[in-house]
């Protein structure tokens, strides 16, 4: 009775008599993948295949329970939860039952859902408790947070700190949560790597992993207090969402009647100047609405984190189990609260030990001519002068304000006596940059990231920054002939929109993640959202949204240009490492097998990326395109090739974290990070400088390049992989003495 009109019901029909009614779990499916996906709602096609995954697990179970009995259920749980993927995965091997069809999943998952989005009210109002948003695009969210705080979803939020110490990590799916059943990596579904992993020594990765989870933390009620009074009153501070949404311009443009090939070809000028006029007005309420949709998120996500704080707020220690990605970054399984999270997160926790400052402490957290605006920070964050609020990361900075307050006014004038549990952090400097010019002994790139000691630190972006400028000023004082190219005129016309404009903070993101495979599209997006904050403070910040955004984009088309010239001409070095590591993966993929190492930790590595398996369905609700990940499919060259050198570098930079969390756990030590940030007791700073240094050299010292080509060339013998690229005259040993390697 669901759809008597959809021609589907014949295909999904007689999958729904399978089950009795009530065995159809269609509710607790869409509302667990809904929370579990987080503050953004689930997408439309991840809940369809949730529910028909369920709905074939149970039909499995039945099947298996017939032919080994009841038996086979205290079997398959092996002491956790009994999982649909499991259940199926089993029923394949057991029963010679083929997997149902991805199109059957979403077309009986569609129904199903369908009918419980228009039947689930909310007590409160009898207003709908989902809604089912289907832009244009074949996407859609099903929103749990159908009240605009968002405190319905902050209420159901599954995965959240713990109170005691995590299960260690023992074997690949045995650790972490006491009771929720985990896995040490999130392998995107590849069943090779999860079989390897089962069989990996992982020994040192899961003592790393432990060294993480163990430390305790605590909310910091003060600063958590002030940002829930702010968000509370509607204030718009330290990067707190408007809960007021932009209103939606009305287009009242009659829509152009639909023109053949020939019509279209044969439009006069005013007919073109009529349609690109509404295709403007269209595309400006789609901008409106999709910033009221980033709001929403927005507002829904702060509304979790804040909940989450007061709901620990009075905890004496909380705690955040971890587990990795498939290149082996270690994240807090915990996806909402944790100090990975936003400026907000990071200035909501703080350690629960407490450690006397010490001098040492003290120098680092103490900014005497500053003394003044710390006060009035601490004493009166929002009815005082905001300072705090003024900072890149207003959350800490607040945080900060608050202790170093606290420190003088609690032990009479001798702060040194005061026992802190804030973290402090020390940074790597562009540390993908780090590793690269390790990787390749890159002296002179080595210097440009502090791998090499120096009387004072090196800034990578401040160096990028400069030689873009010197072009731009170049650029802009040229002269342009009468011969001079379009291009060369759009060139000219951007650099004297932005002479005079670039700083550090423009280029510091393209830098960064230059490394890590950033796109010339990624570049270009990243210097436009700077360049459009820099170009509201001039004249330009005048004009209509949509041409400063216009204006934004073609400067950032430029200058992301040069900035690439400029990285290419400060690391040579770098690049030629980039290079050596997508031939290899090349050559790989050539073999028809995706790109696989084993880290110095011995964790095996992977990459996901395969071709095809996309699928557009209709379903009764919208058509959607569905992904198929499998091991069955043909690995995709392009993107092993391109992903693999900023995957190789993720996995060492993860390696050299995890590292230092063993050496400074073995030391009776606090330390997390949030990658190349580590954080301890600003009384430990010094014994941290000692661990990280000490480990990165220890990692450098071994023959990374030589093993991976060992380990390529005995795995495939057929392939040809390029010789080792030729290294420098840096000398790891030194990273030991660079006052400012992480700083």
């Amino acid at each position: 009775e669901a759809d008597q009109k959809s021609p589907d019901r014949f295909m999904y029909g007689p999958f729904m008599q399978l089950l009795p009614p009530d065995k159809i779990a269609v509710m607790h499916t869409v509302i667990n993948t809904t929370v579990a996906a987080g503050d953004t709602g689930a997408s439309f096609p991840k809940i369809c295949l949730a529910i028909a995954g369920n709905i074939e697990a149970e039909v499995n179970m039945e099947h298996l329970s017939k032919k080994y009995g009841k038996s086979i259920v205290s079997r398959l749980m092996q002491g956790g939860a009994l999982r649909s993927q499991h259940i199926n995965q089993r029923a394949k091997m057991s029963l010679d039952s083929g997997e149902w069809a991805s199109e059957l999943k979403v077309k009986l998952g569609a129904v199903l859902c369908k009918l419980f989005v228009t039947t689930a009210k909310k007590k409160s109002d009898g207003k709908p408790a989902f809604t089912h948003k289907s832009p244009e695009v074949y996407s859609m969210l099903v929103d749990v947070k159908a009240d605009p705080s968002g405190t319905l979803v902050a209420n159901m939020t599954r995965y959240l700190p713990m109170l005691v110490e995590p299960k260690p990590w023992v074997h690949y799916d045995e650790g972490g949560y006491l009771q929720v059943k985990s896995k040490v990596m999130r392998t995107k579904g590849g069943r090779e790597q999860t079989e390897v992993l089962k069989h990996a020594p992982l020994e040192r990765v899961f003592e790393g992993l432990n060294a993480l989870g163990r430390l305790p933390w605590v909310i910091h009620g003060e600063v958590l207090g002030v940002f829930q009074s702010a968000y509370d009153s509607k204030v718009e501070i330290a990067g707190l969402p408007s809960q007021t949404d932009l209103e939606v311009p009305v287009n009242n443009l009659k829509k152009p009647p639909f023109l053949s090939k020939e019509e279209f070809k044969a439009m006069t000028e005013e007919q073109r100047v009529e349609q690109q006029a509404w295709r403007d007005a269209v595309a400006k309420v789609k901008r409106v609405k999709m910033r009221n949709a980033e709001l929403h998120s927005l507002r829904c996500d702060t509304s979790i984190k804040l909940k989450q704080a007061s709901d620990f707020k009075d905890e004496e220690k909380l705690y955040f189990p971890y587990n990795m990605d498939f290149r082996g970054r270690a994240y807090p399984i915990p996806p909402n609260l944790n100090h990975l999270g936003n400026d907000m997160c990071r200035g909501l926790l703080k350690f629960s030990e407490k450690k006397e400052l010490g001098h040492k402490g003290l120098f680092g957290a103490w900014t005497e001519e500053r003394m003044s605006q710390v006060y009035d920070s601490a004493l009166k964050p929002l009815e005082g002068d905001r300072w705090w609020a003024e900072a890149e990361n207003p959350g800490q900075a607040l945080a900060a304000c608050m202790e170093i307050v606290e420190a003088f006014e609690s032990t009479g004038g001798k702060p040194e006596l005061f026992r802190s549990n804030l973290p402090v952090h020390m940074d790597g400097s562009c540390n993908g940059l780090q590793h690269y010019a390790a990787l390749g002994r890159d002296f002179e790139g080595g210097k440009q990231v502090n791998l090499v000691n120096g009387s004072r630190p090196r800034d990578v972006y401040a160096g990028v920054c400069s030689i873009v400028v010197s072009k731009v000023a170049t650029e802009a004082a040229r002269i342009l002939g009468p011969d001079a190219s379009e291009q060369e005129v759009r060139d000219h016309e951007s650099a004297k929109l932005v002479n005079g404009l670039i700083d550090r903070k423009v280029v510091k993101q393209t830098v960064m993640t230059s490394v890590y495979g950033v796109t010339f599209i990624g570049a270009r997006k990243q210097i436009q959202s700077r360049l459009e904050e820099k170009l509201k403070g001039t004249t330009a910040g005048d004009m209509d949204e949509e041409e400063l955004e216009k204006l934004a984009y073609g400067a950032a088309t430029y200058l992301a240009h040069i900035t690439m010239e400029a990285l290419t001409e400060l690391f040579t070095g770098a690049r030629g490492i980039m290079e050596w590591l997508g031939s290899c993966a090349q050559a790989v993929a050539k073999q028809g097998q995706p790109m696989s190492w084993v880290t110095p930790l011995g964790l095996p590595v992977s990459q996901p990326y395969r071709k095809g398996g996309n699928m557009m369905v209709r379903t009764v609700m919208q058509t959607i395109q569905v992904v198929h990940n499998s091991d069955d499919l043909k690995v995709n060259s392009q993107r092993q090739r391109s992903a693999f050198p900023p995957n190789f570098v993720h996995s060492l930079d993860s390696t050299h974290m995890l590292l230092t969390a063993i050496n400074m756990q073995r030391k009776g030590l606090a330390f997390t990070a949030v990658h190349d940030s580590y954080w301890t007791h600003p009384s430990d700073v010094d014994d941290m400088n000692e661990s990280l240094r000490s480990s990165f050299v220890k990692l450098y010292s071994e023959p990374i390049l030589e093993d991976l080509h060992q380990q390529l060339s005995i795995r495939f013998p057929g392939a040809e992989f390029p010789a080792l690229p030729e290294r420098g005259e840096l000398d790891i040993r030194g990273v030991s003495d660079s006052t400012y390697f992480f700083n």
